[in-house]
């Protein structure tokens, strides 16, 4: 399976936590296990020190702003 399927498919193993001065804090969920790792700059793909998964970084950008939509849509109250 390829590495956009696995994304749209909700299989993503890693995911942008956060963004610092430092660079980007990214969460991966690999091999059953969770761990976090820092990157000062995203290349065209992000691979995790740990345990080997890769993504691409397009992918876990438009992921990061998309959860932030989302959570921002759900504060808003209805009318």
């Amino acid at each position: 399976m390829s590495m956009a399927s696995e994304f749209v498919r909700g299989r993503a193993c890693i995911r942008i936590d956060a963004r610092l001065p430092e660079g980007h804090v990214l969460l991966c969920t690999g091999r059953g296990s969770d761990h976090s790792f820092l990157v000062r700059r995203l290349g065209l793909s992000v691979e995790c020190p740990d345990c080997g998964q890769v993504a691409l970084s397009v992918h876990l950008v438009a992921d990061f702003y998309q959860r932030g939509l989302d959570a921002l849509a759900l504060s808003v109250p209805d009318r």
